[in-house]
């Protein structure tokens, strides 16, 4: 109906009834530009109140539609912005506080709350001036076609909210035709604001402002509808029962977590495990995963659970991570009898806890240290008594373990502490026998063997006496003071012949690189010459 009564504008001579209509309709949409303002700043109003009883639900929707709104509020204030400039172009006269307005005058409240009066309805010039001339026109235009762009991504282009914005803010020049030459061809500015009187200019912004409340309310039902459109729906409830621990020990407490998950049956439940591309078996609407680990260690798998989106537009992914251990089966045999660890030696134990990953046990030793070797496999452990104890009365071994956070311990295990056996001196092999003289001479010393001991360990002869017959039948005696035969010693070895008897004697040793290693006194060995 509006666009009917602006044909009027082509006239120069406006007559006044005209211009009393362009009043009332102006006002009409005024009032109905504040019926919509009221309805936008209800639907903020709802916006907020869900906000505060569901934040996390509500609070992606909120921010949007404050957004929007805000957006609004700046393009409205652009519009009154150029209708203050038309209103001041026609001389309009600001109401005083105690004034009343003419029934016959349009008028306008400015952005600062002003009231401005314009009696010079039918100016033809303003109008013009200010649209065209000043170029206001052109930048109502643009800032119109930005607020559409900004919206349109806001709603992510859903295609019934653009054609909303584009129908009811269309701003767009019109196409030319190839007929049309030179100044036959008319702006979107051109069309609406050249040779209009400033009454018909200031009724067409008024209708502009209508329809940014009408798109701004379109944007924000859509906005309020999405809270509960990205809500998913269930159609059951599942008690679900998730314990801390399906293994606990002796004085462990047990801790589980009992709710009620919702469960939608109409679901098509896929889970996919690292990137695979055909989906796991569901049953019961659960999907199941299985594995047969053939290595001990830790396991960790990811995977993605993908679902339709409660809109029904597409589908959703959410991630998920699993860790596991996988130990072997644990049967420990003690022979309390056996329970010996050796004094100055790298004495290596193996510790475990059933349930409990290697990596969360931490043992202590109360006689000496204990230690990883990272040469030795995971759950090996070396310990290096400091004194003897061969009743077993300070020696314990305490294995703590983490669990759920906390350092519990888990058991001890008592040993005794003996020293290393003593070795067995021998020269060429032997302890005693027949040797012969060819043998004998090629040997360099005397030398300490560990017969049937299980360790890597090394001792040196620190002295020994060698005792060989001489004439007259006596003997004579000569001392090393290291694991070899001095000059001396070998050319006694080497003036012996067949059937001569040879004895080492007063033979000591200690570990070899112990300092603090007692030495100790070996049985001597008494060979004879061949």
């Amino acid at each position: 109906m509006m666009y009917l009564v602006l044909t009027a504008m082509l006239a120069l001579n406006v007559a006044a009834e005209t211009l009393y209509a362009f009043k009332i309709v102006d006002s009409s949409l005024m009032k109905t530009y504040m019926s919509f303002s009221d309805k936008n700043k209800t639907l903020i109003g709802d916006f907020n109140r869900d906000y505060e009883l569901n934040q996390g639900k509500v609070e992606k929707w909120r921010d949007m539609a404050h957004e929007a709104h805000l957006k609004s509020d700046s393009l409205i204030r652009y519009i009154i912005f150029t209708k203050e400039m038309l209103a001041d172009a026609s001389g309009a006269e600001h109401k005083e506080i105690d004034e009343k307005i003419n029934p016959l005058f349009s008028f306008i409240a400015t952005n600062s709350n002003d009231t401005l009066i314009i009696e010079r309805q039918d100016d033809l010039n303003a109008s013009p001036e200010v649209m065209l001339t000043r170029g206001q026109g052109q930048r109502l235009q643009e800032e119109i076609n930005q607020y559409k762009e900004e919206m349109a991504l806001l709603v992510d282009h859903h295609p019934q909210l653009l054609e909303t914005l584009n129908s009811s803010l269309d701003v767009d020049d019109p196409e030319k035709d190839e007929t049309e030459k030179g100044s036959s061809y008319r702006t979107w500015v051109q069309q609406n604001f050249e040779s209009t009187p400033v009454v018909a200019a200031i009724t067409l912004l008024s209708k502009l402002q209508i329809d940014v409340r009408n798109a701004e309310s379109a944007i924000l039902r859509h906005l309020y509808n999405q809270i509960d459109a990205s809500s998913f729906k269930f159609t059951g409830l599942k008690a679900t029962v998730i314990p801390e621990a399906t293994y606990i020990f002796q004085g462990q407490e047990y801790k589980a977590r009992i709710f009620l998950s919702a469960e939608d049956s109409t679901q098509q439940l896929e889970v996919f495990m690292d990137g695979q591309n055909k989906p796991l078996p569901v049953e019961d609407g659960d999907a199941i995963f299985s594995i047969k680990p053939n290595e001990t260690g830790e396991y960790s798998y990811k995977g993605v659970i993908r679902y339709q989106n409660p809109d029904g537009e597409g589908y959703g992914t959410k991630p998920f991570s699993l860790d596991f251990q996988v130990a072997r089966p644990a049967v420990t045999v003690s022979p309390t009898k056996m329970n010996v660890l050796y004094k100055d030696l790298q004495n290596p134990v193996s510790i475990s806890v059933p349930g409990v990953p290697l990596n969360n046990i931490t043992p202590i030793c109360t006689n000496g240290t204990i230690y990883k070797d990272e040469s030795l496999s995971e759950g090996n452990w070396i310990v290096q008594p400091e004194e003897l104890d061969y009743e077993g009365t300070n020696t314990r071994i305490i294995v703590n373990a983490e669990l759920n956070g906390e350092l519990k311990e888990m058991g001890e295990m008592i040993f005794r502490v003996k020293r290393v056996p003593a070795p067995i001196a021998k020269l060429a092999g032997m302890t005693s026998g027949n040797i012969s003289r060819e043998r004998l001479v090629l040997q360099n010393g005397v030398f300490a063997e560990l017969e049937d001991f299980d360790f890597d360990l090394d001792y040196e002869i620190t002295g020994f006496d060698l005792t060989v017959p001489s004439s007259g039948g006596l003997t004579t005696t000569l001392h090393s003071n290291s694991e070899y035969f001095s000059a001396e010693q070998r050319r006694l070895l080497n003036s012996l012949g067949a059937g001569d008897r040879v004895s080492i004697e007063n033979i000591r040793a200690k570990i070899r690189n112990a300092e603090d290693d007692q030495e100790r006194q070996l049985s001597p060995i008494v060979l004879r010459v061949q």
